[in-house]
């Protein structure tokens, strides 16, 4: 239960620090600052965490495939 919700926790930063590099590129228009590089840097950072932590969840069998339509082996 704790990997899903750290996944959350996880997608829902990435929406956050997305949204915040948005605000900074409107707000800075396109002056010299590095705030918005380091904002998407931070957010390319959590998603290749939260791609991880599902990979691992997948390959631990924490996390699977539950679609009506897929046919487990």
């Amino acid at each position: 239960m704790w990997l899903k919700i750290v996944i959350v926790v996880l997608f829902i930063a990435n929406l956050v620090v997305l949204s915040s590099a948005f605000y900074t590129l409107m707000v800075d228009q396109g002056k010299a600052g590095k705030r918005t590089a380091n904002l998407l840097l931070l957010r390319v950072s959590l998603a290749a965490l939260l791609l991880a932590i599902v990979a691992w969840g997948v390959w631990s069998g924490q996390l699977g495939i539950s679609a009506p339509w897929h046919h487990s082996a």
